[in-house]
Formats: structure tokens, C-alpha cells, sequence
């Protein structure tokens, strides 16, 4: 069995502020990385309208069959890479890189949330 994860780095452009995390899959656009606490922890903090621009590394871990990684298997990761800082290198193959850029605004989420 394979597992199919990515690295990715958001950046919310006017702050310069920038987050690093794993998910599950390859995120190829914003509603690929809501629901990762990571990410909605990240963006919930951003209190005004601005770009966030989004690089993300994907990689396979195994052979076989493809599959996209669990939320368990996603933290599995983090610890393995926690414990060897090389592991996405050393042990994974590196197969896609992605960057895609999105508008975010507070508002238009308060209004999801009402409705």
C-alpha cells in the first residue's frame, strides 16, 4: 500500500506570516485543505480580507496501491518526521508540487456560518 500526503506551507501575503503542516491528498485548491485544524486554525486568525498563497509538496509513502493518507495516517507522519527531521526526504518520494493562491475574507465566512 502506498500513501498519498503532502507538505504544505500557506502564506497570508500581507502579514508575511506562513504556516508549514501535513494533509492527507494534494490540496489543489482552498476547499482541499479546509477542515484541517492546521489550516482553520491558521486562517481563523486572520481577522481582514487578504491573498494566501499555498505551495504544497506531495509525496508517497510505500508501494502498491494508491492511497490518499487518513487524518491518523497524516499524524503518524508528523511523528515520524518529528523524530527525523530527512524523513519526507529519506524516505518518501517527492512526486508532485503544486501552488495555487485564494482570496480570503472573515466576512464571507461569518455568513457561511450564520446560514
Amino acid at each position: 500500500m502506498a500513501v498519498l500526503f503532502s507538505a504544505v506551507t500557506v502564506t497570508a501575503i500581507a502579514k508575511g506570516e506562513q504556516l508549514e503542516f501535513l494533509v492527507g491528498g494534494i490540496p489543489r485548491e482552498l476547499s482541499d485543505l479546509e477542515g484541517w485544524t492546521a489550516f482553520d486554525n491558521f486562517v481563523g486568525e486572520i481577522d481582514e480580507e487578504m491573498d494566501i498563497s499555498v505551495h504544497a509538496d506531495g509525496y508517497i509513502y510505500g508501494e502498491g496501491e494508491l492511497f490518499k493518507a487518513t487524518p491518523e495516517e497524516v499524524a503518524y507522519f508528523y511523528m515520524r518526521k518529528g523524530d527525523n527531521p530527512d524523513f519526507l526526504n529519506d524516505r518518501c518520494q517527492n512526486i508532485e508540487k503544486v501552488d495555487f493562491d485564494f482570496n480570503w475574507s472573515p466576512d464571507e465566512l461569518f455568513r457561511l456560518e450564520m446560514n
